[in-house]
């Protein structure tokens, strides 16, 4: 009894639902107004621009010389050899550029018994354990950052990251 109720009820939903929406399509194929009218937004009268192009009020610099003129020599003067080296100057000698490429870090490790990171480091193929402020083989580890370390070669310092 209960499923026949039911039914009933949804048969009357249904007859309802389509008797609204054949009322719609009928009203509307009749030429007749729209139930709900739709709001207008109020319109915004521009203000008039004719679009004219503003009067130019700009002047031009023309204070620079002219391309098209000869150019005038130069003061091409030799200056002799001696008055351009003053005899106080002395020349330093230049450095050579040190080649880093010897020097590759590849890690640390952190020893927790003394609380201090060992770099791993290889000199020209040697793998080396290396603490901050040791040296070996002119290599002497300044800093160690973990990702990058800071060593002094031949009296000049490079930072070299991690490989």
């Amino acid at each position: 009894m209960k499923n026949k109720k039911f039914t009933y009820v949804l048969g009357a939903a249904v007859i309802v639902l389509w008797g609204m929406i054949l009322y719609r399509v009928i009203g509307w194929a009749a030429g007749g107004d729209d139930p709900v009218p739709f709001a207008q937004a109020p319109v915004k009268n521009e203000p008039y621009n004719d679009y004219a192009v503003p009067k130019d009020t700009t002047r031009l610099l023309l204070n620079y010389r002219d391309p098209f003129r000869e150019v005038k020599e130069k003061d091409t003067a030799e200056i002799p050899v001696k008055k351009l080296v003053h005899k106080n100057s002395v020349l330093k000698p230049v450095k050579p550029a040190t080649d880093w490429g010897f020097i590759k870090y590849s890690g640390y490790i952190h020893n927790p018994g003394s609380k201090k990171l060992i770099a791993l480091v290889t000199v020209s193929g040697k793998n080396l354990l290396l603490s901050e402020g040791e040296t070996k083989d002119q290599v002497k580890l300044i800093k160690n950052m973990r990702d990058s370390i800071r060593v002094s070669f031949n009296g000049q310092i490079k930072c070299i990251s991690i490989k």
